[in-house]
């Protein structure tokens, strides 16, 4: 699948580079022959630039006289390009210019690289950039004996697809769970209007994923599943049936430079990520747990006497017939109650509850999930317990004194049926800048706060996490410092509070998605929680602005 897209350019770069059989050039003014692809959610970009010297022929180490720049129309942002020589693994030298530079989505890039000596020839290419965009995953639908999930994607051009699997139980894995990637997947396909859909056959590809090599008949069990998308900009035309190598090579056959030879593109890596019901993961071989329902988690229980149970996945689960029980009550669930995809249900299980063990029993009388409540009010107006966000859980080893600590676990405010929120935003993400290495995170804290840490990936050791320096009430985490990676293309950040007396606990999850460089995410105004707003204009540590308010001034 994958050679007649990314690969085919890269054997095109390496077979052009070292053939000695191609000679189109002798008699012509072209100058170079140039290759890559500009990425929108990447911090640094690289193009491989090779001169013409009567033939094509990139493999020299002497510095190049060339001068390699870059303009975006309509924003007018300019970016030098430097050289730097490159050895491959044939052992050929070529050069590659790269800029720390990330292109503006929906922009044209104009790109020249021209000779400062000699006859100061040229080679241009146009590039379009494409809009970011992330796929949008729907519900599961049985076919045949196969369970799609229909995506969809609003992209000019989706060249490539990727699943990964991340799994537990795999031979040699150095930890509890390991991502691996799959290429055995049907590729998208244009849907009209500018949209490209997949209806992703997860049974049949886990099945084919499980027969491979890399796995070797080991028994997995399944954390989630990702599938990944190589958007591209409509001038990746590929022919239908892909690349003939032998042909790719000709002068002309795939190439969009003037003054020159070779292909410039843009692209860029977009993913969702899901867990499939537990049925489903048995049937295309996945170990699972015996009960459907431990999918489920207690995610929230007020002391008021309710219990409310949260699906993370896409499929609706049955519990009907099921058991919730806490401090001594008990409540059989009404047959045929499902809880809907991504979704909860809450049941009244006693008049009051306190601290203790809530458990989901299983018709069997096995329990199937279970909650250890602590510190829950005796008062029911005082709130609930459960996680924040709704289905998380993360144990870290030892946290100022704490150990073992559930960071997601802790003190709610009631929210039955909906979303989870903890009792007091004790600081909140405000803005989120996140362009080329220099991006930065803004904070608001309540006062008296002090220790306060963020993290884009929760995965890091906790010393590594960052503590954003604080004027006031506001405050900046900054990229440059190590301890964030914030990617062009969205993600997530995590505010963690360490409280006097009392366990750390997460008090914000922020999830920020695809950026132009040159705007920022964020709350407007601000601190207003649910009115985030893309298309801000970066403000660092200053009130947010919607862009269109700066320009009016």
């Amino acid at each position: 699948m994958r050679l007649p897209t990314l690969l085919a350019l890269v054997a095109l770069v390496t077979l052009a580079a070292c053939s000695d059989t191609v000679d189109p050039t002798l008699g012509t003014d072209q100058a170079f022959s140039l290759y890559g692809y500009l990425d929108p959610t990447a911090d640094r970009q690289a193009i491989r630039v090779a001169p013409i010297l009567g033939t094509i022929d990139a493999d020299t180490s002497r510095t190049l006289a060339v001068r390699v720049t870059s303009v975006e129309r309509g924003t007018g942002r300019t970016a030098a390009w430097r050289d730097s020589a490159v050895t491959f693994r044939d052992g050929s030298v070529g050069h590659v210019f790269v800029a720390d530079y990330t292109p503006t989505p929906g922009t044209t890039v104009e790109l020249r690289v021209e000779e400062t000596d000699g006859d100061q020839r040229a080679a241009t290419v146009e590039v379009d950039v494409p809009a970011l965009a992330t796929p949008a995953l729907g519900e599961a639908a049985p076919v045949g004996v196969d369970v799609a999930y229909p995506i969809r994607l609003d992209a000019p051009r989706v060249l490539d697809v990727e699943v990964v699997f991340r799994v537990a139980g795999l031979p040699g894995a150095t930890s509890d769970s390991t991502a691996v990637t799959f290429d055995g997947v049907a590729p998208f396909a244009p849907d009209g209007a500018g949209r490209w859909a997949l209806d992703f056959g997860f049974i049949s590809t886990a099945r084919s994923f499980l027969a491979s090599e890399v796995v070797g008949g080991a028994r997995l069990r399944l954390v989630d599943v990702t599938v990944r998308a190589f958007v591209a900009d409509a001038g990746w035309d590929v022919p239908e049936g892909g690349f003939d190598e032998e042909e790719i090579v000709e002068p002309g056959t795939f190439s969009n430079v003037g003054g020159g030879f070779g292909f410039v593109g843009a692209g860029y890596w977009t993913e969702v990520r899901w867990t499939p019901a537990l049925a489903t993961q048995m049937r295309a071989g996945f170990e699972v747990d015996g009960d459907p329902a431990s999918v489920l988690t207690i995610n929230e229980v007020s002391a008021a006497g309710w219990v409310e149970l949260y699906n993370p996945t896409l499929d609706a689960v049955p519990v009907g017939r099921y058991r919730l029980e806490a401090g001594g009550a008990s409540v059989e669930i009404v047959d045929g109650v499902l809880v809907p995809p991504l979704g909860f249900a809450a049941f009244d299980v006693a008049p009051q509850i306190s601290d203790g063990r809530v458990a989901l029993v299983s018709r069997s009388g096995q329990t199937v999930t279970a909650l250890d409540v602590e510190g829950l009010p005796v008062k029911a107006a005082l709130g609930s317990f459960g996680s924040y966000p709704d289905g998380r859980s993360r144990l870290f080893g030892e946290i100022a004194g704490y150990r073992n600590v559930n960071i997601f676990r802790g003190l709610l405010s009631p929210t039955r049926g909906r979303p989870n929120r903890p009792v007091v935003r004790a600081a909140l993400v405000n803005e989120v800048f996140s362009a080329g290495s220099d991006g930065w995170v803004e904070l608001l804290r309540r006062q008296g706060v002090n220790d306060v840490y963020i993290t884009d990936d929760v995965d890091r050791l906790f010393e590594t996490w960052a503590q954003p320096s604080f004027e006031g009430d506001r405050g900046v985490a900054d990229e440059a410092a190590g301890q964030l990676d914030l990617a062009q293309g969205g993600g997530e950040i995590v505010v963690l509070v360490l409280f006097r007396d009392n366990p750390p606990r997460v008090v914000d999850v922020r999830p920020y998605g695809p950026q132009d460089p040159s705007r920022s995410s964020g709350l407007f105004p601000d601190g207003e929680y649910d009115a985030w707003s893309p298309g801000l204009a970066p403000t660092r540590n200053a009130p947010n602005a919607a862009a269109r308010h700066l320009a009016a001034h």
